[in-house]
């Protein structure tokens, strides 16, 4: 009995890395935090994590959604931070 639930804990793994590795962690927030994460802490960095923090509070003062404000502040800190490297170079 034990093997059926093996092989299926394994067709999940694999379908789970498929999915990730297809979509790319495509939600801008996962996308923020692995950026970030992977960031010494420079100007550009500094830049975009206020971008990300004035953009989330003005969203959250409109009546949005805590997840839905995280995206959306991702995104413009995502795009700060990209003008910001694209300056640098």
């Amino acid at each position: 009995m034990k093997y059926p639930i093996f092989f299926f804990g394994f067709v999940l793994v694999v379908v789970v890395g498929f999915v990730l590795m297809f979509t790319n962690y495509s939600n801008p927030a996962q996308q923020l935090n692995a950026l970030m994460a992977d960031e010494p802490i420079t100007d550009c960095y500094d830049n975009t994590m206020e971008a990300w923090f004035v953009e989330f509070n003005n969203t959250q003062e409109e009546g949005v959604t805590m997840e839905e404000a995280d995206k959306i502040a991702a995104e413009k800190a995502l795009n700060q931070f990209d003008e910001c490297t694209a300056e640098t170079k």
